[in-house]
């Protein structure tokens, strides 16, 4: 009988249709990390990468954002529990940064980006429009409070209000 029920459960599983649900009911876990930038780093390596976490994100189910404000990084990655800490693992010894800190971890039932989405002084040559579309990421109502407070706090490190 527990034979026919696996056997059973395993076919619902393989159809396209059943596997979301299947999937999506499994917790996402999150984690929000801090890293300081090697001195000398360059938009090349910053393409580098961003072009390494996009094909990560493609193989591995990994979403998230990426933001370097040009001396530090921070990032969230979300997916699989055991997929993010191999991750991790690959990113600590990364000798692009140093001093990666988790600054926050946490399960969630829904993820709270649809993509990797990748923000840089490096990246754009226009510093306002990256602002622009770090704020239209963030905006996004599956973006936590937590989330959305760390990022917008990190991005604004060095900027010189007006007056």
């Amino acid at each position: 009988m527990r034979l026919i029920y696996l056997a059973a459960i395993a076919r619902a599983f393989n159809s396209a249709a059943n596997r979301k649900s299947f999937v999506a009911s499994r917790p996402i876990t999150s984690y929000i990390f801090v890293s300081t930038v090697t001195p000398g780093i360059d938009q090349g390596d910053f393409l580098a990468i961003k072009n390494v976490a996009m094909e990560n994100s493609r193989n591995s189910a990994i979403t998230g954002l990426l933001v370097c404000n040009g001396f530090n990084f921070m990032q969230c990655i979300e997916g699989d529990r055991s997929v993010l800490n191999a991750l991790m693992h690959r990113i600590w010894q990364d000798d692009r940064h140093s001093g990666v800190t988790i600054v926050d971890e946490r399960e969630a039932r829904n993820r709270q980006f649809a993509q990797l989405h990748v923000v840089g002084r490096f990246w754009s040559a226009q510093q306002g429009s990256e602002r622009a579309v770090l704020s239209e990421i963030l905006a996004g109502e599956t973006v936590s409070n937590v989330a959305r407070t760390m990022f917008q706090s990190f991005n604004s490190l060095g900027i010189k209000k007006a007056g």
